[in-house]
């Protein structure tokens, strides 16, 4: 039957079963049902759903893509609930079943009313059928700029309405929260400004009124570069003029008229400080004619080399210049060294921590004559045990199969042996913790290592540590010059821009686009930078061969329990530079000291950047393709209703601050792509902050 099914726009698009919630996890059905209901009871053509769902670069098969969606829709909704009608379909969705049509219908009433009491009741009536901005949850650009943004100005508009209808009644304290809310969500609307400074003020406010204009008037100035409007103005001016005046006084500034929105800001991708700079190389030494020849019972060769190739492209000179001085003064030193012997790379996945750790030891083989090791500490989805490792070790240095001893002790005594005065580089990759490492280290002054990892070792002892960060922009124009050629780049150079900023400057992403216009030398800069502009799209360019940036992302991610992994999840709905652990906590419903857990796990893991905010303590941010990442996956692991339930409780706890309390309006720019709207402009004593 369709006559149990209750529809919601308003808010995240949830449907209902005899008040059940029905879940319906796909993004794309999503946005077909959200298109029906916009149109409830008219005929949506095919031609209009595809737009809808793909834009102006729909797939070959979308015909028979959307078939499936409606499909689905239809098994889950019944097989009545979308109806064909020539070469569209429909939904009805009429008897009330609608928070739109209700809303409509109280919405129409109460702008025929004229009696103040009875026109203040409807609208509150009409406002309480809404739960919230349109189609918060709904990934379709398309959509939200065609009938979702006339549908989100006509709520706008309600709004302010309702807010006059309730103050002509005295009713000042009850519009405050929403008020809050409607310049947090859309804080270059003026109109909602003048709204809340009006409210603030006939309730006795005039303090917190003015202070709120200024708040207006800082924001306006610094993230658009203008003065508030006449109207707004006049607001200020009229309170400033008169007294402030009691709840029931029903005199005072009269209230602003409509607005028209200002365009959003944007600001940069949030990203991890590179520790290293620029320190030129000193000289390189020759090598010790003194150095033994490598032996020491070993059967095999002399100077064993298994380091993968060097790939010339991906330099870094300013980080490697300084790192390849350090290896080149262990070797040197030999036994009189005190200092660390290991080197610790360790940073989010796609910087590049196996490329530097491979560059490096290419470029410092002169000081190791006695040979350069490899190792991979995690392989086919698995940790390797360390006794596996120094098995391959082993046989590299010449040890027989037969020869190797069967105890993980037994070769640990044999490897460090054989290396025992010689000088003898050992990379190893991918170090999951410090227990795995410890074995596989030499133990001879004479020999270095490098070891790469997501997380600092901080407990290996004797080892330096450098984390490695994101290319500058001139680093990753540089590596994409040397894969395609540097005429091809400067032909296109604005192009060449946008593809950095679209990759985050993240060296795995940069090394992916200029794979793919290598092996496409008929493709224009400019034609991957238009298939890469679309969110919905990004991670799917980023893939090429065996290199995928999210298949590196799977990695860290897979590495998580469960609960940090929700919060993952979660948090990424958030539109806001940065998020606090109070907030943080309101979101999953859990302890701040339990919260700031899992969030300090998550930027060990480098999923979360962790930044100091002077007044407002410790700050979490995404880089940008890590929050496309996250975004992907509580669209398709998480229910709407816990979604939204995440979004509206960290909205509380900005709601919950202290009465009066004055802090500086900040706007964040918002997120394209399947994300909530989450508050735009919130204080950052309580996480949201540009």
């Amino acid at each position: 039957m369709l006559d149990d099914l209750q529809f919601d726009v308003f808010g995240p698009l949830t449907v209902r079963r005899a008040g059940k919630l029905l879940e319906i996890p796909q993004a794309k059905h999503r946005v077909v049902l959200a298109s029906l209901l916009l149109r409830a009871g008219r005929t949506l053509t095919a031609e209009e759903l595809i737009q809808q769902l793909w834009g102006g670069e729909p797939p070959l098969t979308a015909r028979k893509t959307l078939q499936g969606y409606i499909a689905r829709l239809r098994k889950v909704l019944g097989a009545d609930a979308v109806v064909s009608r020539g070469s569209g379909y429909a939904i009805e969705a009429g008897g009330g079943r609608l928070d739109l049509d209700r809303f409509n219908s109280l919405l129409k009433k109460a702008e025929e009313c004229t009696e103040p009491a009875g026109r203040a009741r409807l609208f509150r009536e009409a406002m309480d059928q809404t739960k919230g901005t349109p189609l918060v949850d709904i990934p379709s650009e398309y959509l939200q700029q065609g009938d979702g943004a006339a549908l989100l100005e006509r709520w706008l508009n309600a709004t302010e309405n309702w807010a006059d209808a309730e103050m002509a009644v005295g009713r000042y304290a009850e519009v405050l929260p929403r008020l809050r809310a409607l310049v947090s969500e859309h804080p270059f609307r003026e109109s909602a400004w003048g709204r809340l400074m009006t409210a603030l003020y006939k309730a006795g406010r005039q303090g917190e009124a003015l202070s709120t204009y200024q708040e207006a008037r800082r924001l306006l100035s610094r993230e658009l570069g203008v003065e508030p409007g006449e109207e707004l103005r006049e607001t200020h001016r009229q309170i400033l003029a008169g007294p402030a005046r009691t709840a029931s006084d029903p005199t005072g500034p009269a209230s602003t008229g409509p607005a028209s929105t200002g365009p959003a800001s944007t600001g940069p991708v949030p990203t991890g400080p590179d520790p290293t700079g620029p320190v030129p190389a000193g000289p390189v030494p020759e090598p010790d004619p003194a150095a033994p020849a490598f032996g020491g019972g070993a059967t095999g060769p002399a100077s064993p080399y298994t380091l993968p190739p060097r790939l010339a492209e991906f330099a870094r000179p300013a980080v490697e210049a300084e790192l390849d001085r350090w290896l080149r003064e262990v070797s040197r030193d030999g036994g009189e060294r005190t200092g660390p012997q290991a080197l610790n790379l360790y940073g989010a996945a796609g910087v590049g921590k196996t490329t530097m750790a491979v560059r490096l030891a290419h470029a410092v083989s002169p000081a190791f004559p006695d040979g350069q090791l490899y190792a991979e500490l995690q392989g086919d989805g698995r940790l390797r045990e360390p006794a596996d490792v120094l098995g391959e070790l082993l046989r590299a240095l010449g040890v027989a199969p037969a020869a190797l001893p069967g105890e993980l002790a037994e070769r640990v005594a044999l490897y460090r042996g054989l290396l025992s005065h010689r000088r003898v580089l050992v990379v190893l990759d991918g170090a999951p913790d410090e227990a795995r490492v410890r074995p596989l280290l030499p133990a001879s002054p004479t020999c270095a290592a490098v070891v790469t990892s997501l997380e600092m070792l901080s407990t290996l002892g004797g080892t330096r540590h450098v984390r490695l960060g994101l290319l500058s922009e001139g680093e990753a124009l540089g590596i994409l010059g040397r894969m395609i050629g540097e005429e091809r780049l400067a032909a296109e150079e604005g192009a060449a821009r946008d593809l950095v900023r679209y990759c985050g400057r993240l060296p795995l992403a940069v090394r992916i686009v200029g794979a793919r216009l290598l092996e496409r030398p008929h493709w224009s800069l400019e034609q991957l930078a238009r298939r890469m502009e679309s969110d919905r799209r990004r991670l799917d360019e980023l893939a090429v061969g065996d290199l995928s940036v999210r298949d590196s992302l799977d990695v860290g991610y897979a590495a998580l329990a469960a609960p940090e992994q929700r919060a993952f999840r979660l948090l990424s709905l958030l539109e806001m530079a940065s998020v606090s652990v109070r907030v943080a906590a309101a979101a999953l419903g859990l302890p701040d000291d339990r919260t700031e857990e899992i969030l300090e796990r998550l930027a060990a893991q480098h999923l979360l950047d962790a930044d100091f905010v002077k007044g407002s303590g410790v700050h979490f941010s995404y880089h940008g393709l890590v929050r496309l990442y996250a975004r992907e996956l509580t669209f398709n692991v998480d229910s709407v209703q816990s979604r939204h339930g995440a979004v509206q409780d960290a909205l509380a706890a900005w709601y919950a601050r202290p009465a009066g309390a004055l802090v500086p309006l900040r706007a964040t720019p918002p997120v394209p792509g399947p994300a909530v709207r989450a508050a735009a402009a919130l204080p950052p004593e309580l996480g949201f902050t540009a």
